[in-house]
């Protein structure tokens, strides 16, 4: 299965970035609707904008997006945390903002197609690449915006890819694709990717 990648971009931030300045940042750099958004939203909606999308067609853009946080074993602890009468932290809270995030920045650029917010610590690239290729697959037209949030100690970092049906007209096929590769634009778009079969990646 192949995708070809119309365009990519990266937006980073220090986590000790107060909510208010990201908001500022994000406002003025980009010019995209940012009240009441939190730190993970405002990096995806910064990332997506640095793609310049043109979206003639709303119902022919999707969106699939990944962090390695929303997973089931945080809903678990918050239902037994409050079933057993423990204090919440607001943290706990973060395995459905991935959810949130897509909404708004659906709604912001206009994106009418699926949309899908996958929860992955591992091969986050891998597997949200193998969900654009099966949407692409099965509506060979669409084009999928792809994000991928990462976190360290000290930054956070969205990546956007804007993906469609592998096309002849591409550079070159790239074999070994990484979120280095988006970071430093290494590979000059468009370009096609081979990411396997199912089978072989999982």
């Amino acid at each position: 299965m192949k995708l070809t990648i119309i365009r990519q971009a990266h937006f980073t931030h220090p986590r000790s970035m107060d909510n208010k300045a990201l908001r500022q940042l994000v406002k003025s750099n980009f010019d995209v609707a940012v009240r009441r958004m939190d730190n993970f939203t405002l990096a995806g909606l910064a990332a997506v904008a640095k793609l310049k999308l043109e979206v003639s067609n709303p119902d022919t853009s999707s969106l699939v997006s990944c962090a390695p946080y929303f997973s089931v074993e945080l809903v678990q602890k918050l239902i037994i945390d409050g079933h057993s009468g423990k204090s919440i932290r607001p943290l706990d809270f973060v395995s459905t903002v991935g959810n949130a995030a897509n909404f708004y920045i659906a709604k912001e650029f206009n994106i009418h197609g699926s949309n899908l917010f996958l929860g992955a610590d591992k091969q986050a690239l891998e597997k949200a690449l193998l969900v654009s290729s099966i949407e692409v697959i099965s509506k060979p037209s669409q084009r999928v915006i792809i994000l991928l949030w990462q976190e360290t100690q000290s930054e956070r970092n969205c990546y956007a890819l804007l993906a469609q049906n592998a096309e002849s007209t591409a550079i070159a096929d790239i074999e070994n694709f990484s979120f280095d590769a988006i970071r430093n634009a290494s590979n000059t778009t468009p370009f096609v990717i081979d990411i396997g079969e199912p089978n072989s990646q999982f």
